[in-house]
């Protein structure tokens, strides 16, 4: 009895350490879409016998940026700046104007575009996917690259495949920032642009009560002005979020020692946070209370993908790979329609949201979702395919033919019915 007892207390014990860590992320994961490209675990299960890829299908998202606007850096400044004139600032205050002069002076005028670390993200991927499936981009193979429109989109893509070049330069590469393939790398229908509007009805109520009981900004500018009742409510929730976000992308940039973190308590940024993941969930994943309509924009891309993998399949002389390069926004929406894995997960109580799903997971920066072909080479019509959701090794609802391989044929199955 006293054995089966320690057991049970051990069992527990894990548990209870398993779930704290799912509830208690990182700082840099607390950035939510602005965390970092993880590093993968590098495992991956051989293929069953007799299986040898062929071909690979990829949506990736742009690798890490500075702040989209020059504004999110330049608003603070003149902010801290006036008050420093007036005498209103703490000494703490005073310090962070200084470093709010030299995040400045590294991201003025490349706000929105993709960092060094970026570059770095999207060439490793690359070289990986290389490394790992040799045979797909052997001899002269025809990859067909495309992207969003969005310039930090188009230098991923270029970083991706002049790597793949670069072990293969007789690769036939092609890349197409092209307006023309919008329609499904970045596409949101009319309905999904009226729901994740600002002014749309489920942020209202119950929603707003939910954030202003996560966001605490007052111990915050005490800490830096001496004046903080100057602020209204919406002033100082915008000035903490300000901060906030600041904070999360000091990872993605090249500042060593740079970091904004002390400006917070753990649990004040993880009370952002929360809020940030639960916009995130609702206005891109497969929230119950969208109904559907987000994860629906998702569809052309999905079809894309099934007609583009069925096109290569079949003709030798098609594309041995399909690259696409776009956000993060539509890579969690194609994410949740698919079923990836952890990434559909449907919950509707709002103090739960982060349990179920975690924006940092699903989407941050350099995110992928990569499709592996396997063809039999005595069965040319009998294909697998490995799911890859940022390199690792991810499952869907449906039976598998062996471990986390799956037969194409069933896949889009399932598939082609969420197109409908």
């Amino acid at each position: 009895m006293k054995r089966i007892s320690l057991f049970l207390i051990g069992c527990l014990t894990l548990w209870a350490a398993s779930a704290q860590e799912a509830t208690q992320p990182t700082l840099e994961q607390l950035g939510s879409i602005y965390y970092a490209y993880p590093t993968p675990s590098g495992h991956l299960t051989s293929a069953p016998a007799g299986y040898t890829p062929c071909y690979i299908s990829h949506y990736g998202r742009h690798g890490s940026r500075w702040l989209t606007a020059d504004s999110r850096y330049s608003v603070l400044i003149q902010l801290f700046d006036s008050l420093s004139t007036l005498g209103q600032l703490t000494p703490l205050g005073e310090d962070v104007r200084q470093r709010l002069y030299r995040v400045w002076e590294d991201a003025q005028g490349c706000s929105g575009n993709i960092t060094p670390l970026g570059e770095q993200q999207h060439r490793q991927i690359a070289d990986r996917m290389y490394r790992r499936f040799p045979q797909v981009f052997s001899g002269r193979a025809v990859v067909d690259a495309r992207s969003s429109t969005s310039v930090r989109c188009a230098l991923s893509m270029s970083y991706f495949t002049e790597r793949l070049k670069e072990y293969n330069p007789s690769l036939q590469v092609s890349r197409r920032p092209y307006a023309r393939y919008m329609s499904y790398i970045a596409y949101t229908s009319p309905e999904g642009e009226a729901f994740s509007s600002e002014q749309a009805e489920w942020r209202k109520g119950a929603f707003h009560d939910f954030e202003m009981r996560q966001v605490r900004p007052a111990r915050l500018l005490a800490s830096l002005f001496t004046r903080p009742e100057g602020f209204n409510e919406r002033q100082a929730d915008d000035l903490a979020r300000s901060f906030y976000w600041l904070a999360a992308d000091m990872q993605n940039v090249s500042l060593p020692g740079m970091s904004f973190y002390d400006l917070f308590t753990y649990e004040e940024l993880r009370g952002i946070w929360l809020t940030v993941n639960a916009r995130m969930y609702v206005c891109n994943a497969n929230a119950p209370q969208a109904g559907g309509v987000m994860t629906r924009c998702a569809v052309p891309l999905l079809r894309n993908i099934i007609e583009s993998a069925e096109a290569s399949l079949a003709q030798p002389d098609q594309p041995a790979a399909h690259l696409r390069f776009g956000h993060d926004t539509h890579l969690i929406r194609l994410l949740a329609l698919t079923e990836v894995e952890g990434c559909a997960v449907p919950e509707t109580d709002m103090d739960r949201f982060h349990l179920a799903w975690q924006d940092y997971r699903v989407s941050p920066m350099a995110a992928n979702l990569q499709l592996i072909f396997f063809r039999h080479a005595e069965r040319p019509d009998d294909l697998l395919v490995l799911l890859l959701h940022n390199e690792e090794e991810a499952r869907l609802p449906i039976p598998s033919y062996q471990g986390p391989y799956y037969r194409w044929k069933d896949v889009k199955q399932f598939w082609e019915a969420k197109c409908k």
